[in-house]
């Protein structure tokens, strides 16, 4: 199964997950459960300035036998680090406090698994193996929702800890086979100049997960916000819609999975830039249709989907709106920056839409709400996308023309997407 067909599949899985826990936990548990892969993902920040998507750049210049071990002794140490740091933080300044209460030792494992797990996603797509990567993506999404399943309707637990064991459980078995997938390609090779690779892996990884430490914030912090000011319940509510207008990410995801795996291994720029404009233009014009259909469903079906409880789900995607299909593009570029080793660009752009997040944020949530949680988060992706339009314009040197999609754009994207999806791992 190709890229786009698995992450449809996985972003389904993800709805009838949501659906699950929206219906059976409700909005104060989900809403912790929310919080909880919020915790993780600060974690993964760190780690991932060496076992992130460096690795994908990395991998054919060097092979994945002189990453393998770097990545994980970087995992392991960093994931214990900044999971204490987090609770010590979190006691000192209860305002910053990220990990849910009680839930310290569920986020450390369920961290240790996520990371190494994504230090073999990074290592497979580095190899070009997408086959590989997309299957071993579906097995977990769905273990996570048949094991979902189990726990609360054979089982009948209906609390945090159903959603957390069948998310590690998922994990854990998506860890060991993508192991095994990579075995093969394990070749032999003087350990030299180690310390010199893991100095270049940092400086490129550093640009990278800068980059990521901005934009997850731009993604969640949002979450805390709302926390703080109006509740864990509230939280819940605001995660429900933003999984759904997320959700229309899957064509920029894809296209940028597919997209940042050939770039990195391309040498020639013009090609880069061309193929970067395709899939941006296709992602917007897709994404907006998309939306517009999402946004003409109306809120009587929220409500009979997710329950009663559920209700402002409509507005949250409403008022995400723009800034997802904003967004959308911003990934593209985020991919062609990246795999033209100029990541900083990805930074910068961050760094812009994290300073609409906070300062909306404070501004707007403990006003509106979850509204003004989206209202923010558009600003947010809207304006860290235009500055990485006028980027990639200034170093492209396009024209306004060169952003109508031709019917040559068309064959040459759907040519690429055949060369990486139907390739044998």
């Amino acid at each position: 199964m190709g890229t786009l067909g698995t992450k449809a599949l996985v972003a389904i899985l993800a709805f009838l997950t949501w659906t699950l826990n929206a219906n059976v936990l409700g909005p104060e548990k989900v809403g912790t459960i929310s919080l909880i892969i919020f915790s993780v993902a600060i974690i993964q920040l760190f780690t991932n300035f060496v076992a992130g998507g460096a690795l994908i750049y990395m991998t054919p210049r060097v092979g994945i036998y002189k990453l393998f071990v770097p990545a994980y002794a970087w995992t392991l140490v960093i994931t214990l680090l900044g999971s204490f740091a987090m609770l010590l933080l979190g006691t000192l300044f209860p305002i910053l406090e990220v990990i849910p209460a009680g839930y310290f030792i569920p986020v450390l494992f369920l961290a240790f698994i996520m990371s190494f797990a994504s230090v073999n996603y990074m290592l497979l797509l580095g190899l070009e193996k997408v086959s590989s990567f997309n299957m071993v993506s579906l097995v977990q999404s769905v273990l996570l929702f048949i094991i979902l399943l189990v726990y609360l309707f054979g089982i009948r637990l209906h609390e945090v800890m159903a959603f957390y064991w069948a998310i590690f459980i998922s994990y854990a078995v998506a860890l060991v086979i993508s192991l095994v997938m990579l075995f093969p390609s394990f070749k032999k090779v003087p350990l030299t100049g180690m310390k010199e690779l893991v100095t270049e892996i940092l400086r490129f990884g550093t640009y990278v997960q800068v980059a990521n430490f901005f934009q997850t914030l731009n993604y969640r912090l949002s979450l805390r916000f709302v926390d703080y000011f109006r509740g864990r319940g509230a939280v819940g509510v605001l995660t429900i819609g933003m999984q759904l207008a997320e959700g229309l990410w899957l064509i920029s995801r894809s296209l940028g999975t597919v997209q940042y795996s050939r770039l990195s291994n391309a040498m020639d720029f013009n090609y880069s830039a061309r193929l970067t404009l395709t899939f941006a233009k296709i992602a917007w014009v897709v994404t907006l249709a998309a939306m517009a259909i999402l946004l003409a469903i109306p809120k009587f079906v929220f409500v009979m989907v997710f329950s009663a409880k559920f209700g402002d789900v409509r507005m949250v995607i409403a008022s995400l709106s723009l800034g997802i299909v904003a967004l959308s593009v911003s990934m593209i570029f985020s991919g062609f920056f990246s795999a033209i080793n100029k990541p900083f660009h990805n930074t910068i752009s961050s760094a812009i839409g994290l300073i609409f997040t906070v300062g909306l944020g404070l501004v707007l949530v403990p006003r509106y709400g979850i509204m003004g949680a989206g209202i923010a988060a558009t600003c947010s992706y809207s304006f860290l996308t235009l500055y990485q339009f006028i980027i990639f314009l200034r170093m492209t040197k396009l024209t306004p023309r060169d952003f109508l999609l031709t019917r040559a754009e068309i064959t040459l994207f759907s040519s690429e997407i055949r060369k990486i999806l139907t390739r044998n791992p």
